[in-house]
């Protein structure tokens, strides 16, 4: 019945509008409401994999839950950044042609396929880690050592990720029995481009150690949100107990497929946060863009019918992706990944470059629509939210202001308050998302009024 108001309300204030703008309208909001979600179509691109009985072994493992009550960026600085430095100045040993073959089957059927293609299949494989066994090495060195076992038709460097994966050339991070992640060729920071070095595996209930790109994460995330098992408000309370406590004792409540998103993000979130932290946190800012993107699907999971921000306008269809320059033409359903983009950039060294921050100002533009939605009709439980930010300037983008927060070099290390945070935050997204429609509809109302004013 709300949902029907709104939408009677919002006509009758357009009828009196250009014809066209009316007609336009209307046909957004039945979209909005009547049309059928088709968001459950997106392609699961990795099927649930019985867990081995061992997982990858890590000479260095960090358990979180070791390390709960300061924030997970003072636990990336203090633990894993150096533990991740001293393996690319140390460097680690490759392991036994048995454990390399062994460690095939502990990982996904997409990191196993990518593993043997680089080899040039399994004897191939064999050959190469022959030559390298108990050979001490590191991530700028194993390429050329690969390249210098004289193996046709091997690919030296996708192998040595594998290699590294394989061999526990690396830091796991533990948040349970169930979840880690396994962390890989990371560089320091002092050599031009180590910003584009290593490799992150998330580990869930429902899949093994997986590299999963930002497209395959937002589809997961997409694929989470639209199911039955979705409950907005333990998932993204968990969530934020690990980003402000280290604490990840929440993710017992959240289920199984949920959990497997969860190491996803954090696998992810580990290896944007290294290499923020490789510049002390001056550039590459990938982990903060990652967040709020995430955050940012709280919204998108009430949606009736899902729409982005794509040009500084909500729309729900959006031209297929290309890299800089290319023409994109052609449109198609918007879904989460229409949050990771192409470069626009057309030089030939630029064009291709991509990622979440590419959309920076649209995903930053979507959380000031709702933060100001939210703060006009839930003001309660906005400021619930913004005094655990007293230094911030009042009104604004409320998922900027949390990242803010909790990724900066002003960042409190620990926080005597970090359970609330994560609760008051909690409860503010499930608010989000049991307002969508409403948001959107508004939204929408406003972009129709602007393009019906004189001069348009």
């Amino acid at each position: 019945m709300k949902r029907h108001l709104a939408l009677a309300l919002l006509l009758s204030n357009f009828l009196s509008l250009q014809p066209v703008f009316a007609e336009s309208l209307q046909t957004s909001c039945e979209q909005l409401f009547q049309a059928q979600d088709d968001r459950a179509s997106l392609q699961t691109t990795e099927t649930a994999t019985a867990r081995p009985s061992e997982s990858l072994k890590f000479k260095t493992e960090v358990d979180l839950n070791q390390f709960t009550g300061i924030s997970f960026l003072a636990m990336m600085k203090e633990q894993v950044k150096p533990l991740l430095d001293k393996y690319a100045e140390d460097g680690f040993t490759v392991a036994s042609v048995e454990d390399v073959v062994a460690a095939l089957d502990k990982v996904s059927s997409k990191v196993k396929s990518q593993a043997l293609k680089a080899a040039g299949g399994l004897e191939s494989l064999k050959k190469v880690v022959t030559a390298l066994q108990g050979q001490n090495v590191n991530l700028y060195n194993l390429p050329e050592k690969i390249a210098a076992a004289h193996v046709p038709g091997v690919n030296r460097y996708s192998l040595s990720t594998f290699l590294s994966l394989a061999s526990g050339g690396g830091v796991a991070l533990r948040l349970n029995e169930t979840d880690v992640s396994y962390n890989v060729n990371y560089g320091i920071g002092r050599q031009a481009k180590d910003e584009m070095t290593g490799r992150s595996f998330g580990e869930g209930p429902e899949h093994l150690a997986d590299d999963a790109s930002d497209k395959s994460y937002l589809q997961s995330l997409q694929r989470y949100f639209s199911s039955e098992t979705l409950n907005t408000n333990e998932f993204y309370k968990s969530l934020l107990q690990i980003l402000t406590n280290s604490d990840a004792s929440g993710l017992k409540k959240v289920s199984s497929d949920g959990q497997s998103v969860m190491s996803d993000f954090l696998a992810i979130y580990v290896a944007e946060q290294d290499r923020h932290l490789m510049s002390d946190l001056s550039k590459h800012a990938w982990d903060v863009a990652l967040l709020e993107v995430t955050l940012l699907s709280a919204f998108h999971a009430g949606q009736s019918k899902f729409m982005v921000m794509f040009g500084g306008q909500l729309v729900d269809k959006v031209p297929k992706q290309a890299p800089g320059g290319e023409p994109r033409t052609d449109l198609r359903d918007a879904n989460m990944t229409d949050w990771w983009q192409f470069s626009s950039n057309p030089d030939p060294a630029s064009k291709n470059r991509s990622g979440i921050n590419v959309t920076k100002k649209d995903f930053r533009a979507l959380g000031s629509v709702i933060s100001d939605y939210m703060r006009k009709e839930h003001a309660d439980l906005v400021q619930n939210v913004e005094r655990h930010f007293p230094q911030a300037k009042a009104g604004g983008n409320i998922f900027q202001k949390l990242s803010d927060f909790l990724i900066s070099k002003a960042a409190p290390r620990s926080l005597s308050n970090a359970e609330e945070l994560a609760t008051d935050f909690g409860a503010f997204l499930d608010m989000v998302r049991q307002e969508a429609n409403n948001i959107t509809t508004q939204r929408l109302q406003l972009q129709m009024s602007l393009q019906a004013a004189p001069g348009n």
